[in-house]
């Protein structure tokens, strides 16, 4: 039985950047990958490139349905920044 082994990466969105832990289990299992800052976004993939692919599109998925309920608002990051935006979720 191997370990289980974790590995944190940023991935940039056109939300933001977001902090997601890879959990690779098994060789032949791939990758489930989470996002703490948002809870119940959960994704998978068979090798890191496309975990971390899908949980791009997991962010970008999930925080636009937060935007269209009226749940969060887009601050952009920087002035200049047409595409970066940064998300805020009102408790």
């Amino acid at each position: 039985m191997e370990d289980v082994v974790k590995k944190t990466v940023n991935v940039s969105t056109c939300m933001g950047s977001f902090e997601c832990v890879l959990t690779h289990n098994d060789p032949d299992k791939g990758y489930t990958v989470t996002v703490p800052r948002l809870k119940g976004v959960v994704t998978f993939g068979d090798d890191e490139r496309e975990a971390v692919r899908m949980v791009r599109e997991a962010i970008e998925l999930h925080c636009g349905c937060l935007l269209e309920k009226g749940l969060a608002e887009v601050r952009p990051k920087r002035k200049e920044a047409v595409r970066g935006k940064s998300i805020a979720v009102r408790k």
